[in-house]
C-alpha cells in the first residue's frame, strides 16, 4: 500500500447562504474562504454543512454558490446539515445542481457513504442528514481507516457534554468521537470553534466563517494538517 501524504485540510461550516437577515455577509464570507484555500496550501476545502440557510433559497443563492466553487482547483467536499437537509425538496436535488462543478462532491447516502481521492491517500466519510431528529446518529456507521489512507469524517450534529440534560437532535456523544475510526471529524452546527476531541481522535467545530459584525463580515477557518509521521495538527487562520 502507498503511503499517506502530507495534506492540509481547510474546515468550515454554517455558512448559511440566502439568510440576509441573520446572515448578511454570507456571501462575502464563502468568498473569503474560497480566496484562502490557495494560498493557506489546502488540498481539499470541507464544508460541514448548513451551508444554505433553507431550503426555499432562490437558484440565484444556489447559482452563486456553484460559482464560487468552481473557482477552487482542488476538491470541495460538502455534507448537508440541519438547515439544508438532503430530503425530497432539498436543495440539492434542484436544477442548478445539475450543473455543478466536476470539484464539488457531495455527499448523498443517509447511511454513511465514503468519497475517496486515491492520488491523495484520503477517504472521506459522512452521512447526509435526512432529518434532523434524536434519532439520526451521524457517527454510526463509520468504517475502518484503509491501511494507506487517511480516514477523515464529517459529521453535522449537538455534541453532548457529559453534564448536558436536554437530548438534542441528531446527537454526538463523547464516547462516539473517542471510539471513532478517523484521524479527524470534522464537525458543523455550531456558530463557534469549539475542540472537541477525545482520545487519539482529533475533531473539532469549526465555526461561522461570518465574522461578529457587518463591519468585520468575515472571520476564520480550521487548517487540519495530516502528517504520517507527526499526525493530526490543528489551527485556525484568519480570512
Amino acid at each position: 500500500m502507498p503511503d499517506k501524504q502530507n495534506l492540509k485540510l481547510i474546515h468550515t461550516s454554517d455558512i448559511h447562504l440566502g439568510d440576509e437577515i441573520g446572515h448578511p455577509a454570507s456571501v462575502e464570507a464563502l468568498k473569503a474562504v474560497v480566496d484562502a484555500v490557495p494560498g493557506l496550501g489546502g488540498d481539499v476545502l470541507l464544508l460541514v454543512g448548513d451551508i444554505f440557510d433553507n431550503g426555499r433559497v432562490g437558484n440565484d443563492v444556489l447559482e452563486g454558490f456553484l460559482d464560487q466553487i468552481s473557482r477552487l482547483t482542488v476538491p470541495a467536499v460538502l455534507l448537508p446539515g440541519n438547515h439544508d437537509l438532503y430530503a425530497d425538496d432539498s436543495v440539492y436535488l434542484r436544477e442548478p445542481f445539475n450543473h455543478k462543478p466536476e470539484n464539488l462532491h457531495l455527499f448523498t447516502d443517509a447511511l454513511g457513504q465514503t468519497i475517496t481521492f486515491p492520488e491523495l491517500t484520503l477517504d472521506l466519510w459522512g452521512r447526509a442528514m435526512p432529518f434532523h431528529t434524536p434519532e439520526f446518529r451521524p457517527l454510526a456507521g463509520m468504517p475502518q481507516a484503509n491501511e494507506g489512507h487517511w480516514l477523515v469524517a464529517l459529521a453535522h450534529g449537538h455534541y453532548h457534554y457529559d453534564d448536558d440534560r436536554d437530548q438534542r437532535s441528531s446527537p454526538i456523544y463523547p464516547d462516539e468521537v473517542a471510539n471513532a475510526n478517523c484521524h479527524y471529524l470534522a464537525l458543523g452546527h455550531w456558530d463557534r470553534h469549539v475542540e472537541v476531541s477525545h482520545g487519539k481522535v482529533i475533531a473539532a467545530y469549526s465555526g461561522t466563517p461570518l465574522g461578529p459584525s457587518r463591519n468585520q463580515p468575515v472571520g476564520q477557518v480550521s487548517v487540519v494538517d495530516l502528517n504520517p509521521q507527526t499526525g493530526v495538527s490543528l489551527s485556525r487562520a484568519s480570512l
